[in-house]
């Protein structure tokens, strides 16, 4: 189950695309690493009077922007691109010893929840009283590996880290009268 994931930069139709109305252009800021390791922008802009159009303009934006990416000085500073993992080790930040998820308490309410997170800003919470808590934990579980392109792992690991996380933290599920079946 420690086989790590790295995944390609999600490049959508308008990724470092821009719009300006006045004057009618598309501009593309893209992203490089200078000589010395400095993250720094390269700006090319696209003129729809020069290229004919707002389509042909989008058009050759995007060529340009697509010649870009293929440069290693760019996808070095595409952003974090280390492999996405699931387990790591036990930590305040990460009681389960799964990356990305999480109990949490939900603002002055008395709910909780089982937050997971992941790459490129997603982020979902289970809550603990409407799945019951290792439902809730299940489904976090599940959520991350559903995300970071993994399978689900053994069932019994998980019930030995949820164990172990419930042994704990038996003073925080009396306070908030959280059932732990």
């Amino acid at each position: 189950m420690e086989r790590l994931v790295k995944r390609p930069p999600h490049i959508h139709p308008f990724l470092y695309l821009y719009r300006l109305h006045s004057p009618a252009l598309w501009f593309c800021v893209i992203p490089h690493l200078d000589p010395e390791g400095n993250r720094k922008l390269r700006r090319k802009d696209f003129r729809d009077r020069k290229h004919g159009g707002k389509d042909a303009a989008f058009a050759a934006a995007k060529a340009w922007r697509d010649e870009q990416l293929t440069l290693p000085e760019v996808k070095a500073a595409m952003g974090d691109q280390r492999p996405l993992k699931l387990f790591t080790e036990k930590t305040e930040a990460n009681p389960f010893g799964l990356v990305g998820i999480r109990p949490v308490q939900r603002g002055k309410s008395q709910d909780w929840n089982i937050t997971v997170t992941a790459q490129q800003g997603l982020k979902k919470s289970f809550s603990m009283r409407r799945y019951g808590i290792w439902g809730a934990y299940q489904r976090a579980v599940y959520q991350r590996c559903d995300w970071i392109g993994v399978d689900n792992p053994n069932i019994d690991d998980l019930k030995i880290r949820f164990n172990r996380w419930l042994e704990d933290n038996q003073s925080l599920l009396d306070l908030y009268e959280l059932d732990s079946e």
